[in-house]
This record gives C-alpha cells, sequence and structure tokens, in this order.
C-alpha cells in the first residue's frame, strides 16, 4: 500500500484538492519559503473535486473553470492563483492506496 499526500481546501460551495509529489518541500513553502517553486512538490497543476461537490473522497474530477469561478471569482491563472490559495488556506491529507 503507498499513500498520496493532498491539501484539501474546505469552499463555500465546493470542495477541491491539490495532489503532492514532496510534502516536506510543500510544508517549507507553506513555512514561507518562497524561493520554493510550486513544481518542486506538485507535478500536475490540477485542482480536483469530489464529483458530488463536496468532500475529499469518492470520485475526484479536475474542476472546471466555472467550478473554480463560482468558488473563487475570477481569475486569469490557476497556477498563480488558485492554487496558492488552496495550498495555504487547505489542510494537508493522507490517502492511502492499494
Amino acid at each position: 500500500m503507498s499513500s498520496q499526500e493532498r491539501v484539501f481546501y474546505k469552499g463555500n460551495k465546493e470542495d477541491f484538492l491539490v495532489f503532492l509529489d514532496d510534502v516536506d518541500e510543500y510544508k517549507r513553502y507553506i513555512a514561507g519559503d518562497t524561493s520554493i517553486p510550486m513544481s518542486r512538490f506538485i507535478a500536475k497543476f490540477d485542482v480536483y473535486r469530489n464529483a458530488t461537490g463536496n468532500g475529499s473522497e469518492g470520485i475526484l474530477e479536475i474542476a472546471s473553470q466555472q467550478n473554480l469561478n463560482e468558488e473563487f471569482g475570477d481569475f486569469k491563472s490557476v497556477e498563480d492563483e488558485i492554487i496558492p490559495k488552496i495550498l495555504k488556506s487547505g489542510q494537508l491529507q493522507n490517502m492511502h492506496k492499494e
């Protein structure tokens, strides 16, 4: 069994997830080390949501621009605006995979 670390963001309308590759680098980034590029701890710059819209378990899908707009308002870049907010405001979770 392996594990996949992720950051869970509890939104007002929907919940979102970002998957991590390196938790130690993520923790340093969150602690304020802005010299660490997100590419050192995130491989895919995708934001996921539960197919039902809420929770961190179940069938996950990539969040659409509409899903993100409804929660975060208008934005220009998922990578520069949405993912940093999720990383800083979300909670680190461990998901076990078989």
